[in-house]
């Protein structure tokens, strides 16, 4: 019984897997674009880290698969006021 347990968890946590996107967003011209747009992604559950770049007007955002997607952060960032695409 233990050995199922244990079998089933490890094939649970395999399905689960961080991912990373990379998006261009439109309309940051300020630090505080960019602090609002990480603070609105952050709430998607499941992200594990956020990071942007003013400059070239990206975010990258790496994302448990199992419980968040990439169109739910597009989504946020969209309910934070910006346009984002790949």
């Amino acid at each position: 019984m233990k050995r199922l347990c244990l079998a089933l968890a490890l094939a649970l946590a395999v399905q689960a897997a961080e991912q990373s996107l990379s998006l261009k967003v439109e309309g940051w011209h300020s630090k505080g674009d960019v602090y609002k747009t990480e603070s609105a992604v952050q709430q998607v559950k499941g992200v594990v880290r956020v990071s942007s770049d003013l400059e070239a007007k990206t975010i990258t955002v790496v994302f448990d698969d199992a419980s968040a997607s990439a169109a739910a952060i597009q989504k946020a960032i969209s309910g934070a006021g910006y346009v984002s695409h790949r």
